[in-house]
This record gives structure tokens, sequence and C-alpha cells, in this order.
């Protein structure tokens, strides 16, 4: 199953990754951030129906100085501490969110052609960014502002040491693929507005000729990979 999810997400098809019973429950459609266009925006809009983020390695947003949201409301805000305590987060003791951002090139920054813009581009850059050395955060600003419509979120360093979400799920499968180390992605909701069951996830894979994979599955793979995925396909 590993096999085929990165097959297909090597060729631009979405997958479908179940978390655990015992953490979200959810199923996410995911993407290659490089493959984003204005047809799967919209696919991840209308079939999903949840948040669409694009994940980031921690490693390369702290060359980008993007941080982790809580930590900059911790530190820059001046509220109550106690805004910023996750100890009651029912799935994590964490979240990955960042920064919101739309490229310098969006109107809006809301239509799927302005998302799918801001996540092709962010994705073209990330793929540059050892390059660009000191010059990483003026050139990120010279393409992108902030704030947008494009939900950053950051996967964590060392990947389910530290995290088991779809964040990490989807980046760490994403460079198993040997892709730019981005992945879009939005939670599948049913009709009721609740989380879309698991096993009308794996209908809507089977109907749509889609592979599900399990998170546990993926971090199986992780435990015996020595690369941790970059560059191992």
């Amino acid at each position: 199953m590993l096999e085929k999810a990165l097959q297909d997400i090597q060729s631009g098809k979405p997958v479908l990754i179940f978390d655990a019973k015992d953490r979200e429950g959810e199923t996410d459609i995911v993407y290659a951030s490089q493959f984003i266009d204005n047809e799967k925006v919209k696919f991840m809009r209308k079939m999903g129906g949840g948040l669409i983020c694009t994940t980031i390695r921690e490693s390369d947003a702290g060359h980008l100085g993007l941080p982790f949201i809580q930590d900059f409301y911790r530190e820059y805000l001046g509220l109550d501490p106690r805004v910023t305590d996750h100890s009651d987060l029912k799935y994590d003791h964490n979240s990955s969110f960042s920064v919101t951002i739309n490229h310098r090139s969006t109107f809006t920054g809301v239509p799927d052609k302005d998302r799918s813009l801001t996540i092709s581009r962010f994705s073209s850059f990330l793929s540059h960014l050892e390059q660009y050395n000191g010059d990483a955060r003026t050139l990120f600003s010279d393409q992108f502002r902030m704030p947008g419509h494009v939900i950053l979120i950051i996967a964590r360093n060392g990947y389910f040491k530290a995290r088991r979400g779809h964040t990490e799920l989807s980046t760490y499968l994403v460079e198993k693929a040997n892709l730019i180390p981005s992945a879009t992605i939005v939670e599948m909701l049913d009709d009721d507005g609740n989380s879309l069951p698991r096993d009308k996830a794996i209908q809507f894979a089977r109907e749509n000729s889609l592979t599900f994979i399990e998170g546990n599955t993926i971090i199986e793979q992780w435990q015996n990979d020595q690369s941790n995925g970059y560059r191992s396909i």
C-alpha cells in the first residue's frame, strides 16, 4: 500500500491518509504541493471541506524565520499565558499551525486560482531554498505577503519522534517520494458537518480509484528508514 501511495503522490494524484483511531480519527486528502493547480484546489474544497493547509519542514521554516503561531502569540501578544496552553488539546500536545501567506501576484487570495498560485509558487520557492543562503528571507518577502489565505503548517523535526499528525504524515510521504518536501492537505468532512468516518473515506477512495493509507503504515516505514525519508526512493 505504501508503494502505491508513493507512486500516486509522484504522479500528482491525491492520496487519502487516515491518522489513527486514537488521535483525530480523520482522513485528509493529500497532494504534493508542487502539483497543485486550480482543479486540485477545487477538488479539495469540494470533496474535503475542512481547512486547506500547506506544509513545510521545521528546518525550512527556520531558514525563513517562520514561527509556530503559538510561539508568536506567546512572545508578542502579551495575553494571559493560558491562551497558548494546549494541555487540554484532545488529540495532541501541540499544534502545527504557522503563518498565512499570499503570493504577491494574487488579488484577494481566496479563489482557487489564487490559492493554487500561492501554493505552487511556495513549493517552487522551497525547491531552491538551499541555494538562497542568507538571502532566503529577503527573497521570500519579495514573493509573498502576510497575512494571506494559504495556511502554512510546520512538520516537526524528527517527524514522528515529535508528533504523529497529518502534517508529519503527509510531509514525510512527499519527501519519501523524492519530491519537494511540502504537501497540501485538507480534512474530509461528512454531510452532517462532522469528520468523515473511516469507512466512508475508504468507500470514497474505492469509488474514485484513490489510495487510502493508514498513518501507522507510514510510521512503520519511517521507523525502518535510516534517511527519515529524505531522497530515499
